[in-house]
């Protein structure tokens, strides 16, 4: 796996273990509301699904396979079941289910867009591209499927392209933390690390920008170098014994024989 690409899935699970870590676990009376309104062969009602997707991630996922299970044919079912199943790291299950759904509604943007991500976290981007090549006339004006296609153009070293789709994105949704990281991987896949760290530093001093964009900036930093800069980007927040084990990983990268270019290299 490319250099980038590793320390990517790594901070990815560290993010995503956080996440599931600090969610907030449904209370006693919530699940035996859930369960007590929840028929084994009719769907919930709106008022009891409203609950289910307030709760944490695990309780959601139990809850979308319960629906899905009664009539996999029904659309809000089988879009929350994907979603919820990639939250959680079933991808291929995801794919399996959004793909099935847009049997039935061919080039629906949600599904579309679940199912490339879904393929693009197992590294299947040709399959990602001509899912949202069917769905792309249709959210034109979705900032979400702009990027989502911007970063399956990363993944094929389409970099121009996916920058250009970024920034059709942000025209959509200006100063947006989310486009600006991915526009920021994008300048630093394509070799531009400077340009990189400025995007991202625009992204992270953004309202809304969350833990991924920290996570890119310090990516970025390592890449340079810039060891001593990673922990004051990383905050309170970060496992210190995460922070080390990155910048040790950076430095056993950057010896004085390995340049940016040399690194490009590596993800061919």
């Amino acid at each position: 796996m490319p250099a980038i690409s590793r320390l990517v899935a790594v901070l990815s699970l560290a993010a995503l273990a956080s996440a599931c870590a600090t969610a907030t676990p449904p209370t006693e009376e919530e699940l035996a509301l859930i369960d007590s309104a929840t028929s084994p062969l009719l769907p919930a009602t709106p008022e009891v699904r409203a609950l289910a997707e307030q709760q944490d991630l695990l309780t959601q996922a139990s809850f979308w396979a319960a629906e899905y299970d009664k009539n996999p044919n029904e659309y809000e079912s089988a879009l929350k079941y994907a979603r919820v199943l990639r939250a959680i790291g079933s991808g291929p299950r995801s794919a399996e289910v959004a793909a099935q759904a847009l049997s039935m509604r061919p080039g629906d943007g949600e599904l579309s867009m679940i199912f490339a991500q879904a393929m693009l976290d197992q590294g299947k981007a040709q399959d990602a591209a001509v899912a949202l090549a069917r769905a792309e006339v249709s959210g034109q004006g979705d900032w979400r499927m702009m990027s989502i296609i911007g970063v399956t153009m990363d993944s094929m070293d389409q970099h121009a392209a996916a920058q250009g789709y970024y920034m059709r994105a942000l025209e959509l949704s200006p100063d947006n933390p989310k486009i600006l990281s991915n526009l920021g991987l994008s300048y630093a896949l394509e070799g531009k690390p400077g340009l990189a760290e400025q995007t991202l530093r625009r992204a992270i001093a953004l309202p809304g920008a969350d833990s991924r964009v920290t996570q890119n900036l310090m990516m970025v930093l390592g890449l340079q170098g810039k060891f001593e800069e990673i922990a004051t980007v990383a905050g309170p927040e970060m496992p210190t014994a995460l922070v080390e084990a990155n910048r040790e990983y950076f430095r056993a990268m950057l010896n004085p024989t390995r340049s940016w270019d040399t690194l490009r290299g590596t993800q061919n």
